[in-house]
């Protein structure tokens, strides 16, 4: 057997550390001395201690591991393959955010303003009423696809088609990403029995280009061209989707932002 100090060396891991192991029941020393309390490791220990290691690094939670440990084989292939797409995912995500920067240092070493960049033109538009059938619930901003599914599932159960696109129309008085009052309607043909009319009128409208993310700036840039030429607000803006994450990539995201206003 092994002291814990023995063991901490061999595994380059603190006792501190073993001993949180050992509190939390994921790695148990496999003897205990009643009389002084020191603990002692069997060799085939160091599989779990190394196990343990290997899934701090790929990223997994120590409850995670936990229960891994001694899963069969094929099932910690499964866990494995479903944490290697989100970290694949993760680190193409970090890849466009390295190139979008480099772009805009070469672009602050010329001294261009990057906030005026990309900035889409911002128009003044006559819409017509519209019929949407539609969701509304507090959600947070992460489950906006909660309501999505019951909006289908609602166009579904009533024979419905969408036709234009979907929408979204967010109701709370300020920001809260955990608890947002948010609307999600797909666009129908003709008034129903399940859809609610959304009024017409000028609005201005700009189209943003790329992550839902980023659509922030392109609100910012709406509402100070709505002040920069005489408008007000009259009514909650929304949303308009062109194409999904489902349909494109990230950065070919088109949605259309509209702020009902007048003189």
């Amino acid at each position: 057997m092994f002291t814990i100090g023995e063991f901490s060396t061999l595994c380059m891991v603190t006792t501190k550390t073993l001993r949180h192991y050992d509190r939390i029941g994921l790695l148990t020393p496999a003897h205990t001395s009643g009389e002084t309390g020191y603990r002692y490791y069997e060799a085939k220990q160091f599989r779990d201690m190394f196990f343990i290691l290997k899934c701090k690094e790929y990223g997994f939670t120590l409850d995670e591991t936990a229960e891994l440990l001694h899963a069969a084989p094929h099932a910690v292939a499964a866990r494995f393959s479903a944490k290697y797409e989100r970290r694949k995912k993760e680190i193409v995500h970090q890849q466009n955010l390295l190139a979008k920067m480099r772009e805009e240092i070469e672009l602050l070493k010329k001294g261009i303003d990057i906030m005026s960049q990309g900035a889409q033109e911002v128009k003044i538009v006559e819409t017509k009423p519209f019929e949407i059938v539609s969701v509304r619930g507090s959600i947070a901003v992460k489950n906006f696809d909660i309501l999505y599914d019951k909006m289908i599932k609602i166009l579904q159960d009533n024979n419905l088609q969408c036709r234009g696109g979907v929408v979204a129309l967010y109701h709370s008085t300020e920001f809260d990403p955990e608890n947002t009052d948010t609307e999600v309607g797909a666009i129908v043909p003709q008034k129903c029995a399940v859809s609610r009319t959304l009024p017409g009128g000028p609005c201005a409208m700009a189209a943003h280009l790329g992550a839902y993310a980023n659509l922030g700036e392109t609100y910012a840039a709406i509402v100070k061209w709505i002040e920069d030429n005489g408008y007000r607000i009259i009514n909650i803006p929304y949303e308009k989707y062109l194409n999904s994450p489902h349909e494109v990539p990230e950065e070919e995201l088109v949605t259309e932002i509209y702020f009902p206003v007048a003189k």
